[in-house]
């Protein structure tokens, strides 16, 4: 047994709450590890190894599973059309500019990232020009990565990939039909919760009378100081072994603890760096979706505030 959908991200952009919002419909079944990565990480071990995934899915009419990175290799999206061409793709989008940041405060948290933004930024706009994610090539670069945490540019930065909105469209309507894709932002989720998983529950063909009853936000930032004094003892790579043997309801409560009321702000000067990267994919992904973004720029921001002072 196989998904027929699949949540493909990107990173940072409610993936984690949309599994578990919809993991609670009744017709709806949730691999229970979020993010097998097996078509990034483990394919060559064969669909014999991802199959188990969802032997507990009984007569569920939906079964899915989330791996937000999938959302910007297009060496993964070519294993899935390979593998489970029908299968329908959910897509949650919200201001790039934000979720860069924030995929980096999650990096620098955990200790894989030690330079600061700008310069972490800055790495990762210089490798798009010559790195690769396409076919084979870009999946060797991919595994060969992982577990690399050194400070310099030898290890592969995609904070600006995963937020390149427009493109990320592209490579999934390159191999699949649009109408196998279903994009929501978080913006709608935060306005019309139970508009917008109506939306998806029709997507996915079951109840879309059910109402999500824990509209608990399941993924938020919080202090990561257990992690940097486990990096010092034990390194990354120990750490990241712990958590793995961590039972999932002790690292959520631990998280709610560690709780933070005021995340960390994205800088203007750092947000108007990043637009100037980003507009171009933006105004194209307004083309395609027929949205109006404009709340995205912070040009346009700064606008509506001396507008509301005047």
């Amino acid at each position: 047994m196989y998904p027929n959908f699949i949540i493909i991200g990107p990173p940072k952009c409610a993936s984690t709450s949309l599994n578990f919002y919809l993991g609670q419909h009744p017709e709806i079944f949730v691999a229970k590890i979020k993010e097998t990565r097996f078509f990034s990480l483990y394919y060559d071990k064969g669909m014999d190894f991802y199959a188990p995934h969802f032997k507990d899915a009984g007569k569920a009419k939906a079964i899915g599973e989330a791996t937000p990175s999938y959302s910007f290799l297009p060496f993964v999206a070519d294993r899935i059309k390979q593998h489970l061409p029908n299968t329908k793709l959910i897509l949650c989008f919200r201001n790039p500019l934000d979720r860069a940041f924030s995929s980096w405060l999650m990096q620098k948290g955990i200790g894989k990232e030690l330079l600061p933004f700008r310069e972490a930024i800055d790495i990762n706009k210089k490798q798009m020009g010559y790195i690769t994610l396409e076919g084979e090539e870009g999946a060797k670069t991919w595994t060969q990565n992982i577990g690399n945490y050194s400070a310099d540019d030898t290890r592969l930065r995609t904070y600006l990939q995963a937020g390149m909105f427009a493109e990320i469209l592209k490579t999934w309507y390159k191999r699949f039909n649009p109408a196998q894709v279903k994009v929501v932002f978080l913006d709608d989720l935060k306005n019309d919760f139970d508009g917008t998983l109506k939306g998806i529950f029709k997507f996915l063909g079951v109840d879309d009378n059910f109402i999500i009853p824990n509209k608990e936000i399941v993924n938020f930032h919080f202090d990561r100081k257990a992690n940097k004094l486990s990096n010092k003892i034990f390194g990354i790579k120990g750490t990241r072994f712990l958590n793995d043997l961590t039972p999932k309801f002790i690292k959520n409560k631990l998280k709610k603890a560690w709780k933070t009321k005021v995340p960390p702000k994205l800088e203007m000067e750092d947000r108007l760096y990043l637009w100037d990267i980003y507009k171009a994919d933006i105004a194209e992904l307004e083309k395609m979706l027929n949205r109006n973004l404009s709340d995205w720029d912070p040009n346009f921001k700064k606008e509506k505030t001396a507008v509301s002072a005047s």
